[in-house]
């Protein structure tokens, strides 16, 4: 029972007799590093598919045009396991991941509905993609844009 006692003060005191409390640093708002932010998404396809593949994509492509988005930076690799990687930077920076939705995804979406003929023909062409999907890896990563580019 007294080591509980013991446990229970010494964690009541690392709150109550924090330094970031004890010398204001709770009141300052932290610098915000010169980062780009980018969802990196790894895919290995399936076999066979590779012409419908690429309409799909272009169909995607497509919808970053008539969206006006700049469409994501994609490799298609030559080694490793991976057929392909796409980078799609984050507009909004990392404070993206908690949003549902942002303007440019909504304009994607929509784009592409149209293009697809309707929102229930678009599903079935995400759909249809997906089901050529054998593997995916998603992740986030960020740079550090140069200071001439920064403005």
């Amino acid at each position: 029972m007294r080591k509980i006692v013991l446990a229970a003060a010494a964690f009541g005191l690392a709150f109550t007799a924090s330094p970031v409390l004890a010398d204001d640093h709770g009141e300052a708002k932290p610098e915000m590093l010169k980062q780009d932010w980018y969802s990196v998404d790894l895919i290995k396809f399936k076999g066979g598919n590779r012409k419908r593949i690429g309409e799909i994509i272009d169909m995607y492509e497509a919808a970053d045009k008539a969206s006006g988005n700049p469409g994501p930076i994609v490799l298609h690799m030559d080694t490793g396991p991976w057929d392909m990687m796409v980078f799609s930077k984050m507009e909004h920076g990392i404070k993206q991941m908690g949003w549902d939705s942002t303007p440019e995804g909504d304009a994607w979406r929509k784009a592409f509905n149209e293009l697809a003929g309707g929102e229930e023909e678009a599903m079935k062409i995400f759909v249809e993609f997906q089901s050529y999907v054998d593997a995916s890896e998603d992740h986030i990563g960020h740079i550090h844009p140069d200071e001439e580019e920064e403005g």
